[in-house]
């Protein structure tokens, strides 16, 4: 895992997960029996800018390693239906 991990959550709804400024430092994406849509958004509610998305495909699993991807409001995690599992770190 990315170094400076202080914090990390597993989401498998929407979620507010953090506030203020936070940098995305990896993230696991794990999906059930039919997969399913997936963001992550700049902000505290699903109003927010995606910044990172996909599509997880069936009975999947996906490791983003070394991301670092800075959010300035918060981290919200956007997950549409109900197959798909977030667990990421941030700082």
């Amino acid at each position: 895992m990315a170094a400076n991990v202080e914090n990390t959550f597993v989401a498998t709804s929407d979620t507010s997960v953090a506030t203020g400024l936070r940098v995305l430092k990896w993230l696991l994406v794990s999906a059930g029996a039919t997969g399913g849509a997936w963001q992550i958004n700049d902000s505290t509610d699903d109003s927010g800018t995606d910044k990172l998305s996909g599509v997880a495909a069936a009975n999947s699993q996906t490791f983003l390693p070394l991301l670092n991807l800075e959010l300035k409001t918060g981290l919200y995690v956007d997950i549409p239906g109900t197959n798909v599992t977030l667990s990421g770190g941030f700082s």
